[in-house]
C-alpha cells in the first residue's frame, strides 16, 4: 500500500456498491465484520419514509448468536451474509445494536440503556471503532477548522458519545441545535471499517466539503469573528466548538427529560395504554441522579464554610492545621455535560500576602496553556513544571498593614480531565515587531505521566489516573502568526499507526515523525501547537 495517497476521484458505480459492503455506517459502534463475497453483492433501493430518528438514516446490527453474520442497513443497500451465502432484501424497519460485544481494542462494549446513562458515563469511554481518514476541502485558509474537525473524529470519547447520542434523539428541525446536527451529519460521512478491510477502503473515499458545519456556525454569534478565507487560531476555534457543543448537548438532554416527563404524565392519565403505542422514552427508567456531592474538600476532610450570600462564589477553607484561606471560583460550574466532563480541568491559583489570609482562585481550563519561552523549558514535562513555579507580585495592597507589599502567586493543577489538551503558546507579543511565532522545538512523547509535584493537594488525593497516551497533534507551519498553515497527525483507533492529514491529503507517518517537530521530515515541517492526550485506563 502506498505511503501517500490523495482522497479524491470517485470510483465507478459497481466498485462503489461493492465498497459500501466493505464498511459499515458510522452508527455501528462495535462488533467484528466479515467480508461478503463480491459476487454476491447487489444493491436494492427500498422506499423510504421521512426519518424521525437520526438512527433511521443508517445503522447495522450483528446477530449475537452468530458472530459471523453481518447485516448492513442503509438507504441504498441491505446485505445479509452468513458464511459464504448472501441475500439482499429491502428494509423498512431499522434497529440499532442491542448486544454486548468486544471492540477491536479489546474492551467490552455495552451500548447505554438510556440517554441518562450515556449522559452520565460518556466521558469514561476511551475506545472507538476504526475510521478511515477522510480529507476535508480547504475553502481558502480554512485549514485551522479542518485540523480541529479531524481531531473531533479521532477523539474517542467524544466520537462515541455523539454517535450514540445521534441514535437516541429525534432530528432537530427547529434549528435550535444547528452545530450538533452538523456534527451528526459529519460523523455519518466518516466510514467505519474493520482492520482487515481498512486498506481496501482508504483510497476510495472522497474528500468532504463540510460547508454545512460552517453554515451552522453562522447561527451562533460567538463565531462572528471567524471568517472563512482568513487564517484563524486553531486553539480558539476548538474552544468555541466545544463550548457550543456543550450548550447544545445540555439543551438536547433537557428536552429528552421533558419528553420523558410528559410521557410519564400521559401514562398516569391513561394507565391501560401500552408502552409500544406511546412515547418511546416512556420505556426508559427514571433519570439517574448525578453524584456531584463529593468534591475534593470532602476527600480532604476539610471544613467548608459557605458564604451567607448565595450569589458569592467564594468560601473559607479551613485546613487540617487550622489555617484558613479565602477560595473563589470563576466560570460557570453549575451546568455540566459529557463535553465538559471530557475536556475541562481546573487550575488552583494561590496568592499569599503578608498580613492577610491566603487567597485561592479555582478556575477552569479547556486547553491547558503552556509557556514555552523560558530558557529551561525544552520538553512538555518542563513546561508543566514551569506552571507551578512561584511568581513574585509586587505592589499588592495589604489592608492589615495599610501598605503595598510583595505577594507570592503559585499555580497548581486542581483537576485533570479524561481528555487533556495542551496548548503550546507559540505566538508571543514583541513590543517592536508585534505578535511573533516561536518555532522553538519542544519535545514530547507518546505517553505522558503527570508528576504529583504539579498537582494541588486535593488533586493528588482524588486523581487515581495521571497517565495519558497521545492520540493527536495539531501542527502550525510557517513563521507568521497571522498566516501559515495547519495540519494534524492522528493515532488510528486500533493503535496500529499514525496518519498525517493535510487538507485532502493523508499519509502514513511514523511515531518518530509525529514527535520530531521543528525539523523538516519526509511528511511535514510544522511545529506542534496543540497536543491531545487521553487518560490510560488501569490494567485489569
Amino acid at each position: 500500500m502506498s505511503g501517500v495517497f490523495m482522497l479524491q476521484n470517485a470510483s465507478p458505480e459497481v466498485a462503489r456498491a461493492r465498497l459500501l459492503s466493505f464498511f459499515t455506517p458510522s452508527s455501528v459502534l462495535s462488533g467484528p465484520l466479515v467480508t461478503p463475497p463480491p459476487s454476491a453483492i447487489e444493491t436494492v433501493t427500498p422506499a423510504w419514509s421521512k426519518p424521525r430518528i437520526w438512527s433511521q438514516h443508517a445503522t447495522a446490527s450483528v446477530c449475537p448468536k452468530n458472530k459471523s453474520a453481518l447485516v448492513i442497513h442503509s438507504p441504498a443497500i441491505s446485505i445479509s451474509t452468513t458464511g459464504t451465502e448472501a441475500t439482499t432484501s429491502p428494509q423498512t424497519h431499522i434497529e440499532g445494536p442491542s448486544y454486548t460485544s468486544t471492540s477491536h481494542l479489546g474492551y467490552a462494549t455495552q451500548p447505554p440503556a438510556s440517554i441518562e446513562e450515556l449522559y452520565s458515563n460518556a466521558h469514561e469511554c476511551m475506545h472507538a471503532p476504526l475510521t478511515v481518514p477522510v480529507g476535508l476541502v480547504n475553502q481558502g485558509n480554512s485549514c485551522f477548522a479542518s485540523a480541529v474537525l479531524q481531531m473531533l473524529v479521532f477523539c474517542r470519547p467524544l466520537y462515541m458519545f455523539l454517535t450514540q447520542l445521534r441514535m437516541m434523539v429525534p432530528q432537530d428541525l427547529s434549528n435550535s441545535t444547528p452545530l450538533l446536527e452538523a456534527i451528526f451529519r459529519f460523523y455519518s460521512e466518516i466510514p467505519v471499517v474493520s482492520k482487515q478491510l481498512y486498506g481496501l477502503v482508504e483510497k476510495s473515499v472522497d474528500p468532504i466539503l463540510p460547508d454545512y458545519i460552517y453554515d451552522a456556525m453562522r447561527l451562533h454569534k460567538r463565531f462572528d469573528l471567524f471568517q472563512l478565507g482568513h487564517q484563524e487560531d486553531a486553539e480558539e476555534f476548538l474552544s468555541l466548538i466545544l463550548s457550543t457543543l456543550h450548550e447544545e448537548v445540555v439543551l438536547v438532554f433537557a428536552r429528552a427529560m421533558q419528553r420523558k416527563k410528559s410521557s410519564a404524565s400521559l401514562q398516569q392519565r391513561a394507565p391501560k395504554k401500552s408502552v409500544a403505542m406511546g412515547d418511546p422514552y416512556a420505556a426508559y427508567p427514571p433519570p439517574m441522579e448525578s453524584d456531584n456531592s463529593s468534591d475534593e474538600e470532602d476527600i480532604l476532610a476539610m471544613e467548608v464554610q459557605r458564604p451567607p450570600s448565595p450569589e458569592q462564589d467564594e468560601w473559607l477553607e479551613v485546613g487540617q492545621k487550622g489555617r484558613t484561606s479565602l477560595t473563589r471560583t470563576s466560570g460557570n460550574t453549575d451546568t455540566h455535560s459529557p463535553v465538559t466532563r471530557m475536556f475541562d480541568g481546573k487550575l488552583r491559583s494561590t496568592l499569599s500576602c503578608p498580613g492577610a489570609k491566603t487567597s485561592v482562585m479555582v478556575e477552569p481550563y479547556r486547553s491547558l496553556p503552556l509557556d514555552i519561552q523560558s530558557s529551561h523549558v525544552h520538553t512538555i514535562e518542563d513546561a508543566l513544571r514551569h506552571i507551578t513555579e512561584p511568581e513574585l507580585i509586587s505592589g499588592v495592597w495589604s489592608p492589615q498593614r495599610n501598605a503595598y507589599v510583595d505577594a507570592t502567586k503559585q499555580v497548581r493543577i486542581e483537576a485533570l480531565p479524561p481528555v487533556l489538551v495542551l496548548h503550546l503558546k507559540r505566538f508571543v507579543f514583541d513590543e517592536f515587531y508585534g505578535v511573533q511565532k516561536s518555532t522553538k522545538p519542544i519535545h514530547f512523547g507518546m505517553s505522558l505521566e503527570i508528576s504529583p509535584d504539579i498537582l494541588s493537594t486535593p488533586c493528588r488525593r482524588a486523581c487515581s489516573l495521571t497517565k495519558y497516551a497521545l492520540f493527536g497533534v495539531v501542527y502550525h507551519h510557517g513563521r507568521l502568526a497571522s498566516g501559515g498553515h495547519y495540519t494534524v497527525a492522528v493515532r488510528r483507533q486500533d493503535d496500529s499507526g499514525w496518519i498525517h492529514i493535510d487538507d485532502t491529503y493523508a499519509s502514513q507517518i511514523s511515531a518518530e515523525e509525529v514527535m520530531f517537530t521543528g525539523h523538516r521530515s519526509s511528511t511535514h515541517n510544522g511545529q506542534a501547537y496543540l497536543l491531545f492526550y487521553q487518560k490510560v485506563p488501569p490494567i485489569m
